[in-house]
Parts: C-alpha cells; structure tokens; sequence
C-alpha cells in the first residue's frame, strides 16, 4: 500500500518514490508507487498536479478496489524510482480553499443557528462551491 505523505506534511513538495505497479488507466500509462505527496481526487476537492520522473502527472485517483493511489502520465515512466515534484501553488492554493470551507461552514452553523450541515463541497481555480442543507437562506 502506498504511503500517503500528505497525510504527516501537507508541504511536502518533492519526494522520492519507487514504481510497484505499471498500468494503464483509461488508456492512459499510470504508476502506483511505494510513497506519494500527490494528493487524488476526493470529496469535491481536485487531485494534485505535478511531475514524475520529469513527466506530467495528469490525474491522481484511488483506485475502489483496492485503495491504490494511481498516477496517471502523459507519457510511460520508464525508471523504477522517480523523483515527484508537485505544482505547488495548485496545492496551496487547494489547501488554503480547504481552510475556507472549513471556517465558513463552522460560521454558518453558528450564525444561522440551525442545522447547515456541509453535504458538498467543489473547489476549482475560478470558482468554488459550498453546499449546505438549510431550506432557506434569508438575508439579514
């Protein structure tokens, strides 16, 4: 199983990896690796971009049957340890949106006095959204 670094430095930003599975991905060339700092895909946030051995990640998903973290390449990585190098103000700037919604659901929940629970959340480069299950959101 793949080490998650993210998981104990969300400013990891290089890193060292070996291949330990090569594959196709919707027909693309992938890699599964021993460590990542790529974050997938997951809960309406986009995975990571970057580099892998000088290629371009294109995609990070968790693969359902197994949990695997596959990266999907623009082209076959060919080396058995590959250098990772992150887009890393894609990553910030997902990690500070992350904060965001944290804090602005936190307010809603304590301004609005009610239930308005989070049940979506989709964060990109010009918009993001924040889903909360209120009926009605009246203006003060």
């Amino acid at each position: 199983m793949t080490k998650r670094l993210y998981y104990s430095d969300s400013y990891c930003t290089r890193f060292s990896a070996r291949v330990i599975e090569q594959l196709t991905w919707e027909g693309r060339p992938a890699v599964v690796l021993d460590d990542t700092a790529f974050y997938p895909s997951s809960g309406g946030q986009p995975a990571d971009r970057g580099t892998l051995g000088g290629i371009t990640v294109l995609d990070v998903v968790v693969r359902e049957q197994d949990g695997a973290i596959v990266h999907v390449l623009e082209h076959p990585l060919s080396e058995a340890k590959a250098e990772g190098v992150l887009d890393w103000p894609r990553r910030f700037d997902h990690m500070q949106q992350h904060t965001g919604q944290h804090i602005l659901s936190a307010a809603c929940e304590q301004v609005l006095d009610a239930d308005a629970d989070t049940v979506g959340f989709h964060l990109g480069a010009e918009t993001s959204t924040v889903d909360l299950n209120i009926a009605r959101l009246d203006p003060a």
